[in-house]
């Protein structure tokens, strides 16, 4: 025995699902877009290359800086 009006339900249920999965693709590709534009490389740095740190406005658990 089957269900028609089930059968059509989980059907459409499965075609929202569907556009609702390719729209979130949509939006998550503008907005890593629109957050790239803003992004910038001040320093010229590129990826793997060292550079120091300057702990000035840091702070620490540990007891001495020397700890850290």
């Amino acid at each position: 025995m089957e269900l028609p009006k089930l059968n059509d339900f989980l059907k459409g249920l499965q075609k929202s699902w569907e556009k609702a999965k390719i729209s979130m693709d949509i939006v998550k590709e503008v907005m890593k877009k629109q957050f790239n534009k803003k992004k910038r490389n001040l320093q010229g740095l590129k990826e793997g290359e060292n550079m120091w740190l300057e702990a000035k406005n840091t702070h620490s658990n540990k007891p001495s800086k020397k700890l850290n």
